[in-house]
């Protein structure tokens, strides 16, 4: 019983108690698994892509389509938040485009060997602002450069989704699992 213990023994015995605790969580702190160590796979690049546009589907001047990123490797790799875009006419040359983030939740998406992760993309066909006069668009792009989530290369595929009217503005979502 501890009354009958003097308080410097009952204090030494507290000391002694405590080091051996902390001994002992160390001790098995060394042996853990090493899971919060891990990382999460590499940041996916281009050429660890295929990009694939599947076909708009309309109404009332609005078209929607949706973007397919797709794991071409043997590796996993992940991808976070929104895709770019730059449209091009003919002979490759820009035309305006307005890529716009809509609001929404941004994950990080591992993709393993042949996952995709998907996007929904958003346009007029009705002209609009900084369209020109008349009630024309731009022209109509031939091709689409596609720039996944934090990178800086791009993928280019046809474009045969017709105008992108008010000046190639593009609604876009953030990423996610196909």
């Amino acid at each position: 019983m501890l009354r009958s213990i003097p308080r410097s023994r009952a204090s030494r015995r507290r000391l002694a108690v405590a080091v051996a605790t902390v001994a002992a969580l160390a001790a098995a702190a060394t042996a853990l698994p090493t899971v919060a160590t891990a990382r999460a796979p590499r940041r996916c690049t281009v050429s660890m892509l295929l990009a694939e546009l599947r076909p708009p589907d309309a109404g009332a001047g609005q078209r929607y389509a949706e973007l397919l990123l797709t794991n071409v490797t043997r590796r996993s790799c992940s991808l976070r938040g929104y895709p770019g875009g730059q449209l091009l006419g003919a002979r490759n040359r820009p035309l305006p485009t307005n890529v716009v983030r809509d609001p929404g939740r941004v994950r990080t998406i591992v993709l393993r060997p042949g996952q995709s992760a998907k996007t929904t993309l958003h346009w007029s066909v009705i002209a609009g602002t900084g369209d020109r006069t008349h009630g024309e668009c731009q022209p109509t792009p031939a091709r689409i450069e596609i720039t996944p989530p934090n990178a800086r290369q791009h993928l280019v595929r046809p474009w045969r989704n017709g105008p992108v009217c008010e000046r190639g503005t593009i609604d876009v979502k953030p990423m996610t699992h196909a």
